[in-house]
């Protein structure tokens, strides 16, 4: 009986890290990579984004996620016009 329970400890063991290894080889499976669950409410400068990521469909919030020159991220309201201008403006600058 005392060799058993060191056998199924293993085996166990081995179980278990063999699950945590399949979550690291598929970390985005679960979910999207970035979701926003509040929004930065000030106006951004146009010229301070550097590029611009809208959310997944699984997010709860239809958002933009503004990456700044200084490396700052804020998500903000898509739907708004000011955050629009500035896609447009982004936009605008890549396909030059």
């Amino acid at each position: 009986m005392m060799k058993k329970i060191p056998v199924i400890v293993v085996v166990c063991c081995m179980l278990l890290f063999s699950s945590l290894d399949v979550l690291a080889v598929q970390p985005n499976s679960f979910g999207p990579d970035e979701c926003c669950f509040s929004y930065y409410t000030k106006r951004l400068p146009k010229d301070g984004v550097v590029t611009f990521q809208r959310t997944g469909t699984q997010c709860v919030n239809d958002a933009v996620v503004f990456t700044m020159k200084n490396g700052g991220k804020f998500c903000v309201e898509r739907t708004l016009d000011w955050v629009q201008n500035v896609i447009k403006h982004v936009q605008s600058r890549t396909s030059e």
